[in-house]
């Protein structure tokens, strides 16, 4: 009987756990829960039943003295007021600061095209004010930005010493432009002119006149119509050329024209040899024919008797037996 009185220490420590007055003044005591606490833990561990608290089972509240719950629940309530201030705070941060940069792009925008609109009106200026001929000049010559920007800097450059002042340069330039297209302009203007003077061209005695040259022989040719004579420094020209080849090359211009025996020809050479001379007469009688009549000019152009053969005698070379023969080489 005693025994059942003496209490043991187990029952003690029980005692103590499940003494009467609560650890809080209030059943329930609101408190907020730590962030980094996870949703099941519990404040206080359920005691351990080692007696029957429910009246042998006939108690059905269970959690009498789970004072978590409460602390749960509102726990999670909080946190997820927590959750919503929290996203609806980073909306709105980051909608301000997307309006922010894009007001401060449209001011930069604004600012460039201002400074684009400044820099026209004064291009527009310079083109039409009084330095008209810096417009001139981008005007001749092709607006590229190279080039600008080298007038602008020859601009600022002005006013330095041993420079030539930018109006000097604007219309040197501005010059060789004029040139260059006066110059093709003067170009077509003389072909059209050689063309309009393609005419009959004879003297008062009624003698076409011609000049031929090749080699280092000169000849002068008249010819009008006849019988067909032909006087080389007033000899015949069978008696002068006595090479039957030669006769041939000077009678060529007069059978491409189809015009053998109807001219009477008087030339004067000087100058060469036989075959120089004979090319020298020839040109002067195609020449001359030319000058009698332009309708001849296509068939003696067709065969080249109208080119001056320009081929002349090649010159020695130093260390060398003639222009191309060396001298016989010996080796020792």
């Amino acid at each position: 009987m005693l025994s059942r009185l003496i209490l043991k220490a187990s029952h003690l420590r029980l005692l103590t756990l499940l003494s009467s007055k609560p650890h809080f003044p209030q059943p329930n005591p609101i408190t907020k829960p730590p962030s980094f606490l996870l949703p099941n833990t519990h404040y206080f561990p359920k005691p351990p039943h080692f007696y029957s608290t429910n009246n042998n089972g006939n108690n059905e509240n269970e959690d009498d003295w789970d004072f978590s719950v409460g602390v749960e629940e509102e726990g999670k309530v909080a946190d997820e007021l927590f959750k919503n201030v929290e996203l609806e705070g980073d909306d709105g941060v980051e909608e301000d600061m997307l309006l922010e940069k894009a007001k401060e792009n449209k001011k930069l925008e604004e600012e460039e095209n201002k400074k684009l609109e400044e820099e026209e009106k004064g291009l527009i200026e310079v083109l039409k004010g009084p330095d008209r001929a810096f417009g001139d000049l981008i005007a001749a010559s092709g607006i590229t930005d190279e080039m600008l920007d080298s007038l602008i800097a020859l601009k600022d450059l002005e006013g330095i010493q041993g420079l030539p002042p930018l109006t000097e340069i604007e219309n040197m330039r501005y010059e060789k432009n004029t040139k260059r297209s006066s110059r093709a302009d003067i170009e077509r203007q003389k072909q059209e002119e050689v063309t309009r003077a393609r005419v009959r061209e004879v003297d008062t005695k009624g003698r076409a006149y011609g000049t031929g040259k090749r080699k280092c022989s000169i000849a002068r040719v008249w010819i009008q119509p006849g019988d067909g004579k032909f006087v080389v420094n007033d000899k015949e020209f069978d008696v002068y050329f006595p090479m039957l080849d030669h006769r041939a090359d000077l009678l060529r211009p007069f059978t491409e024209t189809k015009t053998l025996g109807t001219w009477n020809v008087n030339c004067t050479v000087k100058g060469g040899g036989v075959s120089g001379q004979v090319g020298a007469i020839r040109l002067g009688v195609s020449r001359a024919l030319q000058c009698w009549d332009p309708n001849l000019r296509p068939p003696l152009k067709k065969v080249g008797f109208l080119t001056r053969d320009s081929r002349v005698v090649e010159r020695k070379k130093p260390g060398k037996a003639k222009a191309r023969k060396s001298f016989q080489w010996v080796k020792r």
